[in-house]
């Protein structure tokens, strides 16, 4: 709705590039769509929020499959990592699951892992699932998946003010 943006701001500034946006068509999307301007930034590395646009009734089902897709990709990156690690090395592969990033020097931290691990993987070129590990790294990252909209897609028209 038309009073979100508030609220959009202060959710972009406390996750910055951890959150996945699923945006009903409304006012919201058309202050976080207004291309070719947009209020999502990106910091000094060129991470920001993701962000997708739906149409009114369908944003709580398009935010679910957001959710459903992030976790499996999120569950696919893990395996693999455990898979893998004889190859990769128990210090980096424990590092990277037991950092629960709830601090920014633990995100840091993440980010400095993840790149560690990208490098080794870079160099297993000949082994398919390091090679499949490769493409999902940014998944090994906590995120949060948030379902922007108004009285339209939550079926809630004129019955609240």
């Amino acid at each position: 709705g038309c009073g979100e943006t508030p609220y959009i701001k202060l959710i972009t500034q406390l996750y910055g590039d951890s959150i996945m946006i699923a945006n009903a068509t409304g006012c919201s999307s058309i202050y976080g769509g207004n291309l070719p301007t947009t209020p999502y930034k990106k910091n000094e590395f060129g991470r920001g929020p993701a962000w997708a646009n739906s149409l009114f009734e369908d944003n709580a089902e398009f935010g679910l499959g957001m959710k459903l897709g992030l976790t499996k990709k999120q569950e696919i990156a893990v395996d693999l990592l455990k898979t893998l690690e004889p190859v990769i090395g128990s210090e980096i592969v424990q590092a990277i699951i037991n950092n629960t990033e709830d601090t920014e020097i633990l995100k840091k931290e993440k980010f400095a892992q993840i790149d560690a691990l990208q490098k080794i993987l870079d160099g297993l070129a000949d082994n398919g699932d390091a090679q499949k590990l490769s493409q999902l790294t940014e998944y090994l990252r906590k995120k949060a998946v948030w379902i922007f909209g108004g009285d339209g897609w939550a079926y809630d028209i004129g019955i609240t003010s």
